[in-house]
């Protein structure tokens, strides 16, 4: 009995340094989110993919800003959200921060 109490120790220590180092491993992601009309916030324009880095991301933003705003005479915004995940699979997402 003793040592089946130890190799469950074991197993549950070796799981939770699995676990710890993949967290500490895992790499951030960007999702872009722009906002055409900063007046309403409903309307947003989300990036289709996750970016490796926050530059990319406001990369992405400004290519959506020469599209939907070229001249710059519109009030508009973005975010770009660090870790996210949607909420039960559907939007809203979860963001671990948003970055501007």
């Amino acid at each position: 009995m003793k040592n089946k109490g130890s190799i469950v120790l074991i197993i549950i220590v070796a799981v939770a340094i699995i676990w710890g180092l993949s967290a500490l491993l895992k790499k951030d992601t960007y999702t872009g989110f722009y906002y055409p009309d900063a007046s309403n916030l409903f309307n947003d324009i989300q990036s289709d993919n996750s970016f490796d880095s926050l530059d990319a991301c406001r990369n992405w933003v400004n290519e959506q800003k020469s599209i939907y705003n070229p001249g710059n005479t519109n009030y508009d915004d973005y975010e770009c959200g660090k870790n996210c995940d949607l909420q039960n699979g559907q939007k809203p997402y979860i963001c671990e921060e948003t970055l501007e």
